[in-house]
């Protein structure tokens, strides 16, 4: 099968439970949807590259989500708007498949339609596990994923390279660079020296928050595995209110980075959401969610199962980007993980100064 015929297109009505209280769609919502979409494409591209058991069924029969890679929130979108999701492979790696997702929302009535949101996210193939026609899904596996052709066409091409080449970059930081940890300690060093706490700031510790839901069938797909959208909905939903608890205004979700399921969540379990903030600039905040799961065969045991980078801005009652209180380290681990995130922040305006000097 190629990319192309495993493309998935959906489109939902946007309703008032969707709303956040400025009354623009939850960034929660959004991700739930993009999750949905970027499942179909990879579960059709998956399922129908495998070769065909005697019954028909294909060997591999859903995609799970195990990272977001990049998540921009262009522009809002609004209730009684359509959203509209086309999903599309970028890239293929032996076990994971790279899917793209691009949202736009369409006023119907003035037949006008924006792009909204954008994200790729990577998922992995399960089969379940088991002989011959004696399959459970308790035991299920990743698989080996049939490898895409690069694209012919230029555009397409040179998303697969780039694709191709985060891939790899992100592997190798993976399997350990002494080097570059040296130079965070080299850099923690002077960002510790040249810190000061503000008078007027606010603490990690003052906007922690805590969500506990337990999964339900309506959260789960095949095999009772909570579908990864449920579990960015949570996310979203507990950063937000610490981003609320530290600006006390107004906030919305306007980027999400290097979102990673390190675990499955399973029909039944309880699933708990912490967050705090980590790093403040001028006029945006970023929020460490972490997301564990307990079980009711193993009581008071807690593991791990997604951890994920979420930035937000604080809106004025005029729509407007207000200023965000400043932070106040009062721990080593703040003071670290504050360090962390002004990197990846002078990364990010890196990046986009070397976009708009390519577009000159």
């Amino acid at each position: 099968m190629t990319q192309t015929s495993s493309e998935a297109i959906i489109a939902r009505l946007l309703l008032p439970d969707d709303a956040n209280p400025a009354g623009n769609v939850h960034g929660g919502t959004i991700l739930r949807l993009m999750e949905e979409a970027g499942m179909i494409t990879a579960t059709r591209y998956m399922a129908s590259s495998f070769p065909k058991s005697e019954n028909g069924d294909g060997n591999c029969s859903i995609a799970a989500l195990v990272r977001f890679e990049t998540m921009s929130f262009l522009k809002p979108m609004f209730v009684g708007e359509v959203a509209s999701l086309s999903a599309r492979i970028v890239f293929t790696s032996e076990h994971s498949v790279l899917v793209e997702v691009v949202v736009t929302a369409e006023d119907v009535s003035k037949g006008k339609t924006r792009v909204t949101n954008s994200g790729q996210l990577w998922y992995v193939p399960l089969a379940p596990g088991g002989e011959g026609t004696q399959k459970d899904w308790k035991q299920a596996k990743v698989v080996q994923v049939p490898q895409a052709l690069p694209p012919k066409d230029e555009k397409g091409r040179k998303e697969y390279e780039a694709a191709k080449m985060q891939y790899e970059k992100r592997k190798s930081l993976q399997n350990g660079d002494n080097e570059a940890t040296s130079l965070e300690c080299l850099g923690l060093d002077k960002f510790r020296a040249e810190y000061v706490a503000p008078s007027d700031g606010r603490s990690p510790s003052e906007s922690e928050q805590v969500l506990c839901q337990i999964v339900l069938p309506g959260d789960c797909g095949k095999g009772g595995v909570a579908f990864g959208g449920f579990v960015m909905k949570l996310m979203d939903n507990c950063a937000g209110c610490s981003a609320f608890r530290h600006c006390r205004t107004n906030v919305v979700t306007v980027a999400i980075s290097a979102m990673d399921f390190v675990g499955w969540i399973k029909l039944g379990d309880l699933c708990t959401i912490k967050s705090k903030v980590v790093f403040c600039s001028a006029k945006s905040l970023e929020i460490e969610v972490v997301a564990s799961v307990s079980s009711a065969s193993a009581i008071g045991e807690e593991a791990t199962v997604a951890k994920g980078l979420f930035s937000f801005v604080s809106i004025g009652t005029d729509g407007k980007a207000l200023a965000v209180p400043p932070l106040r380290l009062e721990t080593e681990e703040d003071m670290h993980a504050a360090f962390l995130g002004h990197q990846r922040y002078a990364d990010a305006k890196r990046a986009r100064a070397a976009r708009e000097n390519n577009k000159k």
